[in-house]
């Protein structure tokens, strides 16, 4: 605001400064008029004026310190020692290089080592949150319709089991696309339902994995088909017999799945179950999903992770009928 006052630039308001400061991209910024910005720019650049009129600016409206940085990085420029490879500028404006401070890497313990003022320096940034705030949205109160009823024991005839992970309904309770879970579990249930077949819920305590999850409920299946389903959302289709990393169908891309697409994946499990040529479900593929979601991804899945106890798989009781 200072230099465009003094500079004679078209103004900035309290408003865009204020949005500046809290503005995840520009397009949480008013609008200005970007003729005008523009028309200022190039007068300035036509103009006899360098960054020596912004340094007085500054230092005219008080903001000393600012405008004694902002001369110095002009300096610097001019020098320009930070065209050194791998140069950075420290706090004082020295040049640090691979030429004048290389790495000296030579096994655990040595090398850079972060001193105590810079950890507290990157412990303190402005835009750091709490891990839990990132998730806070997929904790809630534990699914009610859920209940233990005790170990679960291998099945018999043509049934299908939804093995969960150990936070499903408890410790998370949506899927990372916001999908509650009894939701999710109703869908692949009706699935199966409409296919003319039971299907049987099995917690896992003892693995997060996926692949671990599906291999187990496979495993006490009557018909050796299971769905395993990761509190994330994250869904396998799994038989018996097949090695923990195979399986019938994978569906890893958890934000992209719908409720329609669980109820498929309860439809297609049921029909393995009776040995039907089934056709694979298709599932959307969002290429940004990964890029966009991979911290709360991670964080999902620690909370799982962290909910692991060595305690045998449990069947679960679901207050819920078929609508079919």
């Amino acid at each position: 605001q200072a230099v465009y006052d003094e500079l004679g630039f078209p103004p900035i308001s309290d408003a865009e400064v204020e949005a500046a400061v809290v503005a995840h991209a520009s397009e949480d910024m008013p609008a200005r008029d970007v003729v005008a910005d523009l028309h200022a720019a190039d007068d300035f650049l036509a103009s006899d004026q360098t960054i020596v009129a912004a340094v007085a600016a500054l230092r005219r409206r008080g903001f000393r310190q600012t405008a004694a940085n902002i001369l110095e990085l002009g300096r610097q420029r001019v020098a320009g020692d930070y065209l050194q490879p791998a140069a950075i500028f420290d706090h004082l404006f020295r040049v640090q290089s691979a030429i004048n401070d290389p790495n000296d890497y030579g096994g655990p313990g040595t090398g850079y080592r972060v001193s105590d003022t810079r950890w507290r320096e990157m412990q303190a940034l402005h835009q750091v949150q709490s891990p839990r705030d990132f998730i806070a949205d997929r904790i809630g109160t534990p699914v009610a319709s859920l209940a233990p009823l005790g170990p679960a024991k291998p099945g018999s005839g043509r049934e299908v089991i939804v093995a969960v992970g150990p936070a499903f309904g408890t410790a998370l309770t949506q899927t990372i696309g916001g999908l509650p879970h009894e939701d999710v579990l109703a869908a692949i249930l009706t699935g199966v339902a409409r296919e003319g077949l039971t299907a049987r819920v099995v917690k896992v305590f003892h693995s997060s994995d996926l692949a671990a999850i599906s291999h187990i409920g496979a495993a006490l299946s009557g018909s050796g088909i299971a769905v395993g389903l990761q509190s994330r959302g994250t869904t396998m289709i799994q038989k018996r017999g097949l090695a923990r990393l195979h399986n019938l169908e994978l569906f890893p891309q958890s934000p992209s799945l719908t409720l329609e697409t669980y109820e498929a994946i309860g439809r297609n499990a049921a029909r393995y179950a009776k040995g039907e040529q089934t056709t694979p479900v298709p599932v959307q593929v969002d290429n940004w999903a990964r890029l966009r979601l991979i911290v709360k991804t991670t964080l999902l899945h620690r909370r799982e992770t962290e909910q692991i106890c060595d305690q045998p798989p449990t069947e679960l009781f679901f207050d819920w009928e078929p609508d079919v």
